[in-house]
């Protein structure tokens, strides 16, 4: 070989061993540094969203708290005072047996069809299930009553009745965030809208206080971040 071939030799071997290091990285065997960070991103965002439920159950014990918790139910059934039956039924479609049935009959059909996005609606019906046991668990814990029978104003009482315990946080609010956060996070003006309007719905029909529904918010935002952190790692590497 030429002396003044070496130049161009050492370039050309250099190149092609960077390719074959950058596909080396990338190969199924090795999770991409990428995926590693999204699941470290997830974890701080989960330790956010549970210290801010945990400031929100706090608060809401206050006197200062109850009594804007009052003041904005009394406020918003005044200024609109029509939507009752919309509210009812919307609320009524939130329910932890209507949304886990509905997962779960989605993702028997699915498994014939697509089976992985069967398999998705049956993590997500899982998921849903956990989400509501752990709001269950939590009213039992936290003593924070929810709103007199005076404020209630449902047309539609519907579902199945859990033990009877405390308020806070809102099953609800925490199953419409784990779903908009999950299934609708590509979507952000839509998941945005349900979780307000169920948020708003709830108080409404007096079915919760603010704090309720927002700590139920902090905490559906943590387990969001959880079941992102857990498909993350799951993921094969591409």
């Amino acid at each position: 070989m030429k002396a003044s071939s070496y130049p161009g030799f050492i370039v050309h071997s250099t190149v092609r061993r960077f390719h074959l290091k950058q596909k080396d990285l990338s190969s199924p065997g090795r999770p991409p540094p990428l995926r590693e960070l999204e699941g470290s991103v997830s974890s701080i965002r989960a330790i956010i969203a549970v210290l801010l439920f945990i400031l929100v159950a706090v608060l809401g014990s206050s006197a200062s708290s109850q009594h804007w918790d009052r003041t904005i139910t009394i406020w918003l059934q005044q200024s609109a005072p029509a939507p009752d039956l919309f509210a009812s039924v919307y609320v009524f479609l939130g329910n932890a047996e209507v949304v886990v049935t509905a997962a779960v009959l989605a993702g028997l059909v699915l498994l014939f069809r697509n089976r992985p996005r069967g398999i998705a609606a049956l993590r997500l019906a899982a998921g849903v299930t956990a989400v509501s046991l752990l709001a269950v668990l939590l009213k039992q814990l936290i003593p924070h009553p929810g709103p007199p029978e005076a404020l209630v104003r449902h047309i539609l009482r519907f579902g199945i009745s859990g033990p009877p315990g405390y308020s806070l946080p809102s099953g609800h609010t925490m199953r419409t965030t784990f779903i908009a956060g999950t299934v609708l996070r590509r979507y952000p003006v839509l998941a945005g809208a349900l979780v307000l309007c169920m948020m708003a719905a709830l108080v409404y029909l007096g079915d919760h206080w603010t704090s309720d529904v927002l700590a139920g918010l902090c905490l559906g935002w943590a387990c969001v971040e959880v079941a992102l952190g857990l498909t993350a790692s799951r993921s094969p590497s591409r």
